[in-house]
């Protein structure tokens, strides 16, 4: 969508998520009331960072001094990029919802999006498949680890669930099942058929997207 607008009315008519970097900033720029000097600062900005990825690599001192005529934007836009990673990291409640696949994919990849740690965690479901509650099962590092289905199972039985979802972050970003993502998934929906608690899905999420065995209709093979 083109617009003829300057960037802070472009963010009004389509959303920040659809801006570029650089409108980003000349938006924050415009209102933070430099509408007349944005082309100036904003070339100030991106000559002393690069790229955008770069402002995380400055020292905060070096932060502030990136607008060093105008000490209140340099801070205010600190706070902003602080405020935007605390949204980030924020966690994103589940209990209580009926929600299926693609729904809590994608809001696990924005739970885990560049966590450096794995996770395995389980989302524990009544019988009307709703969350009733969430657990971390496992928290690692950079290689994979086995998780006991017993200590899985443990937790299942403990909130009486009806069914359950396994969800497993790649630190790495690739989402693409090992043979031992795989062959676990299986193990773990045989182990839940025998105790008649269902494996609803087993969810392997990255960096943009994810993996999951129902829709993949892994499942089904077991």
């Amino acid at each position: 969508m083109l617009l003829k607008d300057g960037a802070r009315e472009k963010l009004t008519k389509i959303g920040a998520e659809n801006l570029t970097n650089a409108e980003l900033l000349r938006a924050f720029l415009s209102c933070c009331g430099q509408e007349q000097a944005v082309n100036r600062l904003s070339q100030e900005f991106w000559d002393q960072v690069g790229d955008i990825v770069g402002y995380s690599l400055l020292t905060q001192r070096e932060r502030q001094t990136i607008f060093s005529q105008l000490p209140a934007e340099s801070l205010a836009l600190e706070a902003a990029i602080e405020l935007g990673r605390r949204v980030q990291r924020q966690p994103i409640h589940l209990l209580g919802k009926v929600l299926g696949s693609a729904q809590i994919g994608n809001l696990m990849v924005a739970r885990f999006q560049k966590n450096p740690q794995e996770h395995l965690v389980l989302l524990c479901l009544d019988t009307k498949n709703q969350i009733k509650q969430e657990r971390v099962i496992f928290k690692g590092g950079l290689n994979s680890a086995e998780v006991h289905p017993r200590e899985i199972m443990a937790e299942v039985l403990r909130y009486s669930s009806n069914g359950f979802i396994l969800v497993r972050n790649h630190p790495s970003g690739n989402v693409e099942p090992s043979m031992n993502d795989v062959a676990f998934t299986k193990k773990m929906k045989k182990i839940g058929d025998l105790m008649g608690i269902r494996l609803i899905d087993h969810l392997i999420v990255g960096d943009q997207t994810y993996w999951s065995a129902a829709e993949n209709r892994v499942l089904n093979d077991c």
